[in-house]
């Protein structure tokens, strides 16, 4: 048989040439800001271009082919802009921002997540009130409650609240993790943060058949119990939970931890690999019950209804969707006699799911996922070339093997590029993980149908102890010397130079084309001179950062890969601060050459004096007779009324009002400053401030 070059196995992928282009119409989105006015006419030049590709496709001539080509790809990608926008309150009539609510009724659509006394979760808006008067609206909330310990809100409930929502703020710090944009991906643009006296739950959910959701929680609320029931460990119990359904709110952070650094955090997350599992399961089970081979199609159907059952079960996340989809295709191709080609699933998946939630390609788990199973269509065919088992147990673990590294192969860039951190044993903790993983997935299968009670007390028993082998070898593995490698958060140029490195040397061992093997080593030589660039920039330039932690105040500074960090902050690994600046501060530098010096907080006010190689930074919190003079100031906690004698003792060039101040004194702040020609920065619902200077 003729082996197929690359383009002509492309073309046997239907959908990747339409699919390509609407994924480029989605990157391309977030560059067209556009007004309401404007907006509004996208649909009707979308009709247009419609028509006018019908018509070229009508005559089908030599000469429209060209235009029909056009028009074709051009329809695609203002497709795409439009589906990427078009639920953007700004051009959504009737949604709640754009009236002045003073209560709300909503609809809970997730289940309440529960921390400490505070319940999260989103809604759908029905109506609001306004001087009495009911008015129906729509859209979605985040919205945080206190909620007591009678009324306690539940997965679709609908609830009366009273409060103003406000919309998502951006980042106020550089790379900070854009909370705002990752709501968008679901269509949230506004919160509201409620005490418990302000709310009411108007009714309770009744489960109506029609609400394919509604019965799935129902459904995962009562698995939950029944496993809970035979787990008398709360982490085991918290652990089994996330591997047969996802729900991971009660895993304690050293546990978490523990997955995360070993490479492992997948198992808890339903995705592909439980897909599978149950997909062999099932299988397996009416395979047996259906006994002649022609009758085998017609068990297609109730497994490919449990698929999708299990997977609004689990949420419905990206990684399950992509795998139920893929399932889907699987079956039927079987249904059909015909073969099956996984990555015709796999780009027909990413398709559907973008054609839903077309943000969800900003979603990290989303592109994880898809990169992982590319890796393992792309890889592990090679390593099974390479590396032949007659064996039965030795092809287990080359295939064990092979899987891993070949999800990391293509998921390593990306985690750098978001993490900063690589897993230095994660082949080792995916052997240790695979298998008990897979037996509790089976054994909790077994449980969920299960009406034996002695039977599942002896499912529960053999359960907890297999998450206790699990957790014992991560947390032996979490352990060792350097079980995490803390490398400098990689930037676009070098994710970009990593992937195609990666597939023109895939190319050149594939087709034998020894060019691509040279481009390959170019790119790499790009990596390399791009690191030493940074390297140098990064010895050349100081670097100061007034953070914006909200109430906290947190200063750093940066030179030749040292840090000195001031924080009213206890330890630099708070989850607060983390969540701010730990990011940028990981990649400026290394935490062993990091120097932390908290701020104390025995006294409520108290001023500080710092002095660092920019100059002397006075932090002021209430008034004193003397001052010590001061390149800089912050002031904090609303000592606004003094400035005229601060700026009089410390003779400043510039005044921060950092974010502990309300906006309302940092804007009175501001005016007295600009009276006494004194430089000022807000910080309150602003940006850090940041200042480099490079030194040649």
């Amino acid at each position: 048989m003729m082996k197929l070059n690359l383009y002509q196995q492309l073309e046997r992928i239907p959908l990747l040439k339409i699919t390509s282009v609407y994924i480029l119409s989605l990157l391309l989105a977030p560059a067209f800001e556009f007004s309401s006015v404007v907006f509004q006419y996208l649909p009707a030049l979308l009709w247009g271009t419609v028509v006018i590709v019908s018509c070229c496709f009508w005559f089908r001539g030599s000469r429209y082919k060209t235009c029909y080509t056009i028009g074709y790809y051009l329809l695609i990608l203002l497709f795409g802009i439009w589906q990427f926008w078009r639920q953007d309150p700004r051009f959504v009539s009737g949604h709640f921002s754009h009236f002045k609510l003073e209560s709300y009724v909503l609809d809970i659509i997730e289940e309440p997540q529960k921390k400490n006394d505070i319940s999260r979760f989103s809604a759908v808006v029905k109506g609001g009130y306004v001087d009495g008067n009911f008015i129906a609206v729509h859209g979605r909330i985040m919205v945080s409650l206190k909620s007591g310990t009678e009324h306690i809100p539940r997965f679709g409930d609908r609830i009366w609240l009273r409060g103003r929502a406000t919309a998502l703020k951006p980042p106020f710090n550089p790379m900070e993790f854009n909370y705002k944009e990752y709501l968008g991906r679901e269509h949230i643009y506004h919160q509201i943060f409620i005490p418990s006296s302000q709310y009411t739950i108007i009714k309770r959910y009744s489960g109506k058949f029609y609400d394919l959701m509604g019965m799935a929680m129902q459904s995962r609320h009562y698995f939950l119990t029944k496993l809970g029931k035979y787990l008398q460990n709360e982490e085991y119990f918290a652990i089994a939970a996330a591997i047969l359904y996802g729900y991971r709110s009660d895993i304690s952070a050293e546990n978490l931890r523990a997955f995360t650094n070993t490479g492992t955090i997948h198992v808890l997350s339903v995705s592909g690999m439980h897909v599978a599992i149950l997909f062999g399961f099932l299988s397996l089970i009416f395979q047996r019950l259906v006994y002649h081979p022609k009758l085998i199609r017609f068990s297609h159907a109730p497994v490919f209804v449990l698929i999708w059952a299990y997977a609004f079960i689990a949420g419905l996340d990206p990684p399950i969707a992509r795998a139920a989809i893929m399932v889907s295709f699987v079956l039927c191709a079987q249904h059909a006699d015909r073969k099956s080609s996984i990555l015709n699933s796999l780009v027909a998946a990413a398709f559907f799911i973008l054609l839903i939630t077309p943000r969800a390609l900003g979603d990290v788990g989303f592109q994880l996922s898809f990169l992982a199973v590319l890796g393992m269509v792309l890889f592990v065919p090679i390593f099974e070339r390479l590396f032949l088992a007659k064996n039965r147990l030795l092809r287990f673990l080359r295939d064990t093997v092979a899987i891993a590294m070949a999800a990391q192969v293509l998921t390593t860039p990306l985690t750098l590029y978001y993490f900063g951190q690589f897993p230095t044993y994660f082949l080792f903790a995916n052997l240790c993980v695979d298998l008990p993983s897979t037996l509790v997935m089976y054994l909790g299968f077994i449980m969920t149908v299960s009406p034996i009670g002695w039977l599942n007390q002896i499912l529960g028993i053999c359960l907890e102890h297999l998450i206790g082998l699990m957790l014992y070898c991560l947390k032996f593995i979490d352990h060792l010397a350097v079980s995490t490698i803390k490398a400098t958060i990689v930037d676009v140029g070098v994710l970009l130079l990593s992937y195609l490195a990666i597939l023109t040397f895939l190319y050149a061992y594939r087709w034998g084309d020894k060019k691509f093997s040279y481009l390959g080593f170019f790119c790499l030589i790009g990596i390399l001179l791009i690191d030493i660039q940074q390297q140098i920039i990064n010895n050349r330039t100081e670097r100061f950062r007034v953070y914006n932690t909200k109430n906290e105040l947190t200063i750093g500074y940066f030179k030749r890969g040292q840090g000195i960090i001031y924080s009213t902050f206890d330890s630099l690994h708070q989850p607060a601060l983390q969540y701010a600046c730990g990011r940028e501060i990981q990649m400026l530098a290394n935490e062993n050459n990091i120097d932390f010096i908290p701020l104390s907080h025995e006294e409520r006010y108290r001023n500080y004096l710092l002095e660092l190689p920019i100059g002397k930074i006075a932090i002021v919190e209430h008034n004193q007779e003397r001052l010590p003079r001061a390149d800089l100031a912050i002031v904090r906690r609303n000592a606004i009324q003094h400035l005229p004698n601060i700026v009089r003792q410390l003779s400043p060039k510039l005044i921060i009002l950092d974010a502990s101040n309300s906006l309302k004194k940092s804007l009175e702040g501001k005016a007295i400053l600009d009276s006494l020609r004194v430089k000022s920065y807000i910080m309150k619902d602003n940006f850090a401030y940041v200042w480099d200077k490079e030194n040649l």
